[in-house]
């Protein structure tokens, strides 16, 4: 038990030197900063990748409900109802 821990211990302290010395490899300037204020916002709000899966989920939405419109165009969304009886 105490040589797991000691690995535990060892890795632990691996990382955190690597992280503290890697640090930031560049320098933060103003002008880096004002150059560029929200590098990882596309729109107002989003992320490109949120934007691309709010899109897809969109078009995918969209064309779904195309067949139902197409359906009810084609008055094949429920039986007609012209006859006073009902009809199975």
């Amino acid at each position: 038990m105490k040589t797991l821990f000691g690995k535990a211990m060892c890795a632990t302290v691996l990382v955190a030197m690597t992280v503290l010395a890697g640090g930031c490899q560049q320098e933060i300037t103003g002008e880096r900063v004002r150059s560029d204020i929200s590098p990882e916002l596309q729109s107002l709000t989003l992320t490109e990748q949120q934007r691309q899966n709010q899109i897809a989920r969109t078009v995918d939405t969209n064309l779904r409900q195309l067949i139902n419109d197409f359906d009810e165009l084609l008055l094949l969304d429920r039986p007609a109802r012209l006859s006073r009886w009902p009809v199975p």
